[in-house]
């Protein structure tokens, strides 16, 4: 039991970059919380006399097919366990939008909306509970 800090740190680095695959979080109470979408204006008239055309705009054809928080994929990869010790681990991120982006930001009358990553999860839970139980019972039937 000593690995478990350390082996408990890994799944919740997993667990918290995964959330970037699903565009989602879950919280203790299991439920899914599918990120905001973006509001970039994609779209605009084509210009001409009379055309009702839309164009792609340079922004939209940036962010097709590209999943939200992920540009560089620079905050996603500063997730990493940053203290280890006999009986605890801190998972963080050393980011400075990170908080921003996990509890939502007020700036100039404009809103960030929240899009949590990182933070007390259900699915974070049962699959810490399930590694610790495996320990213990190896633990026990090794006597």
């Amino acid at each position: 039991m000593t690995k478990a800090p350390r082996e408990v740190g890994q799944l919740a680095v997993r667990e918290f970059v995964g959330n970037f695959k699903r565009q989602s979080f879950q919280d203790e109470a299991g439920a899914e919380h599918a990120w905001p979408s973006r509001k970039v204006r994609r779209y605009r008239r084509k210009s001409g006399k009379g055309s009702s055309r839309l164009r792609l705009t340079a922004a939209g054809r940036d962010d097709r097919g590209r999943a939200l928080l992920v540009d560089s994929g620079k905050l996603r990869r500063s997730i990493r366990m940053e203290a280890v010790d006999k009986e605890s681990v801190t998972v963080a991120t050393d980011s400075e939008y990170a908080q921003a982006h996990n509890e939502g930001h007020r700036y100039d009358n404009r809103t960030l909306p929240q899009r949590q990553f990182m933070g007390e999860s259900k699915r974070l839970n049962t699959e810490v509970i399930s590694y610790l139980k495996s320990g213990v019972d190896a633990i026990l039937n090794a006597k």
